[in-house]
């Protein structure tokens, strides 16, 4: 079961990875859903493997985030892609109650209101617990059927009623909610000794996500104020590959009045004769374009349509692997000419800020992302609070001396291992609490199994990194996690790699991570002093260390020294 576990939490990873990647409609809602998830399967996760009855409620805790906020943000999900505005008030109203009922989950183990009472119980290794409900757990199960049953019967209308969306997309999000929620109504009835939610949590978003991106790529009224406030003798008519109708702008709407009564996914019935013409010309595109894997566009074409010479061009539009999914045609009313250049600058000049814009938001959340994962791993490390974030530091300040010393490591590469320093430890996910949480040494046969997590972290690299960042990245985080304990003398670990067969980027790290574990207080030991911390560096260069790297190392003593006392201020003055 645990296996199960583990495998929704790296799903949930990898669609989390992918959805903040490619979500065009960037939606709170929806992100925060998909962080929602994570959290509650990384809670079932730490459920199964507790040892006692403190860490199976903490976990229990956890995992009920998903359980309370995830059905509402499900459903206010829907009603964005349904174009059902719901107020910022009675979003945050239905968020508040969730709260409140959260609130009543966090009772667990100080009230019986919520739970009369619980058994922490461990069967083959897998802990669960058998629990007694109170009587205010009704409000959580009254809010998961409210929200589902809202969600599905407002997709069911919308699927019906509307001519405005994607029908088949529709169904596939009915149909996921409705196998979710029988996962959901099977727990409770069965009972089920292991709690089985995870799995509906993945079938919920994996049914969902997808409908909704794709709902997203024809949803081109999303750019609609940008596009009429800059470019407003430009519009826009989405076709899927079939040429079937996907969605227009008002420009558009207005030029060719018959797309008011088009019904989305289905082709244009009666169209005008210039837009017939249009769609012919449409269809000789797609034929003689037939590479479904690259962007490509027509010639602009002049049409005279009511009293405007409009231009069109056809470009065609592909999903976030790069597969052709539909076509997109550009019109353009050329009568002011001159107008349209000027405004079409401008709007190129906004349109290249706002991707670099986008793009560094985009940066942002993979790190927070991956940060927040190594501190989620941190958390159950009782020996070294605060290691991801003083490490990532002295990795910078170390980075520094190195491209001052021109051994021929250039910037961007040590930006590469600076954003890979907070995931060195990220294999540690794999060990047991028993051996993680344990305060004071390890056994030989602990510390053999301790040494498994720079296997593992390299594997979760890879596989969690793979196709969502570049391949330079990937490696260098990859070398990072799994050979930053090997020593230069061949007597590190996992690999026993000697002198240079280690990669550069592990041997930074390597410096960093012992430095911070010499300085800082652990459970089996005091902190060293500089002097001491500094000396065991330099005397271990050549042997654990790089030598030259060593060297650069001991010429960043000031930084170092001034950053550690100032950590160790800002802990005094919260103590």
């Amino acid at each position: 079961m645990i296996a199960v576990y583990i495998g929704c939490v790296v799903v949930s990873v990898l669609i989390c990875f992918w959805y903040f990647m490619f979500d065009v409609r960037r939606s709170v809602v929806q992100n925060v859903m998909l962080l929602i998830m994570l959290a509650a399967n990384l809670g079932y996760l730490s459920m199964a493997t507790s040892t006692d009855l403190s860490g199976a409620i903490l976990s229990t805790k956890i995992f009920y985030l998903g359980g309370c906020f995830l059905p509402v943000l499900f459903f206010l999900a829907v009603c964005e892609v349904s174009n059902i505005n719901v107020t910022s008030r009675t979003k945050a109203l239905l968020i508040a109650i969730q709260g409140i009922i959260y609130s009543l989950v966090c009772t667990i183990g100080y009230s019986d209101v919520y739970y009369k009472s619980v058994e922490f119980v461990s069967i083959d290794g897998i802990a669960h617990l058998n629990k007694v409900y109170g009587p205010f757990h009704i409000f959580y199960s009254l809010s998961v059927y409210i929200y589902f049953a809202l969600a599905i019967a407002f997709a069911v209308y919308i699927s019906i009623k509307s001519t405005n969306v994607l029908k088949k997309e529709f169904i596939t999000i009915i149909t996921s909610s409705i196998c979710a929620f029988l996962v959901y109504i099977i727990e409770r009835v069965v009972g089920m000794r292991f709690e089985i939610m995870p799995v509906a949590y993945i079938i919920l978003l994996t049914g969902a996500l997808v409908p909704m991106y794709r709902a997203d790529i024809y949803a081109v009224l999303e750019n609609q104020e940008v596009i009429t406030e800059q470019l407003n003798s430009v519009g826009f008519i989405s076709f899927d590959k079939k040429l079937r109708f996907m969605g227009a702008t008002n420009t558009a709407l207005e030029l060719f009045e018959e797309l008011e009564s088009s019904v989305v996914g289905r082709r244009i019935s009666n169209p005008s004769e210039v837009l017939g013409n249009i769609i012919s010309d449409a269809e000789e595109f797609l034929t003689t374009n037939t590479d479904i894997n690259s962007h490509q566009h027509n010639e602009r074409k002049q049409y005279q349509i009511k009293d405007k010479t409009i231009e069109i061009k056809i470009h065609t539009l592909e999903s976030f692997i790069g597969r052709r999914v539909g076509i997109t045609m550009e019109l353009r009313d050329i009568s002011e000419h001159a107008r349209v250049i000027e405004l079409t600058q401008k709007y190129n000049e906004e349109l290249s800020l706002e991707v670099r814009s986008k793009t560094k938001k985009i940066r942002k959340i993979q790190e927070r992302t991956i940060l927040g994962m190594a501190q989620m791993v941190e958390s159950r490390d009782l020996s070294t609070g605060g290691h991801i974030k003083r490490t990532s530091h002295v990795v910078r300040i170390f980075s520094k001396k190195i491209i001052d010393a021109k051994i021929g490591l250039n910037k961007d590469f040590l930006k590469l291992v600076i954003r890979s320093a907070p995931m060195h430890d990220i294999g540690k996910i794999g060990v047991d609490d028993a051996i993680l949480r344990k305060q004071g040494r390890f056994t030989d046969e602990e510390f053999e199994m301790m040494k498994r997590h720079a296997e593992i972290g390299g594997r979760m690299v890879k596989k969690i990194l793979t196709k969502v960042e570049e391949p330079e990245f990937v490696e260098v985080a990859y070398n990072v996690a799994r050979c930053h304990h090997e020593k230069v003398n061949g007597k590190g670990y996992p690999r026993g790699l000697k002198g240079d067969e280690i990669p550069i980027e592990a041997r930074i790290m390597a410096l960093a991570d012992v430095f911070d574990a010499l300085v800082s207080k652990r459970c089996y030991k005091d902190a060293f002093y500089y002097d001491e911390a500094f000396a065991i560096i330099e005397q271990d260069a050549g042997e654990h260390f790089d030598k030259q790297l060593a060297m650069i190392f001991l010429e960043c003593r000031d930084e170092l020294e001034e950053y550690y006392n100032e950590e160790k201020k800002q802990d005094e003055s919260v103590i």
